[in-house]
């Protein structure tokens, strides 16, 4: 099943409208946005995707919380276009950022919301263990997690 929501984030310029393209089937879930507070605002519509496709005995609580801890530190630390994935392969969510603002989380004392920020790395990494950050080619961050989740056999 695809859902698209309206125009896609990275093919604004080609639709010539838009927010955001959100497609989820049993293999993965994603969204593509043009601002990284649309992800933020879908956060309840992760949850319902994992509830539908995830063993009643994944820890839904915990993804949801990663998921709006991560993306909402982007919403407010790197603003723009965002995209997020999720594979049930290895239960990996992925939050792709234009910037290279999460390289450094947690942010350094001197930072004025350095705080919130270390609160939401700490809440990431007490529920999955750990994080992965990485740049990409282009210059954008790659944040990956592993969620507390298991699919549904069927």
């Amino acid at each position: 099943m695809t859902t698209t929501l309206l125009a896609a984030g990275t093919a604004r310029d080609a639709f010539g409208r838009g927010r955001l393209v959100m497609e989820d089937d049993e293999s993965g879930w994603s969204l593509i946005t043009t601002t990284a507070r649309d992800g933020a605002r879908l956060r309840h519509a992760f949850r319902d995707y994992l509830e539908y496709y995830g063993d009643p005995a994944s820890d839904f609580d915990a993804a949801e919380a990663v998921y709006g801890e991560l993306v909402g530190n982007c919403a407010r630390h790197a603003p723009g276009e965002l995209r997020i994935e999720f594979r049930w392969s290895d239960q990996t969510l992925v939050v792709v950022d234009p910037s290279d603002r999460l390289r450094s989380w947690p942010f350094s004392s001197d930072d004025p919301r350095s705080e919130a920020t270390y609160h939401a790395y700490a809440l990431i990494s007490a529920y999955t263990g750990r994080i992965h950050i990485t740049r990409e080619p282009d210059g954008r961050t790659r944040a990956t997690v592993e969620l507390p989740v298991i699919r549904r056999e069927d």
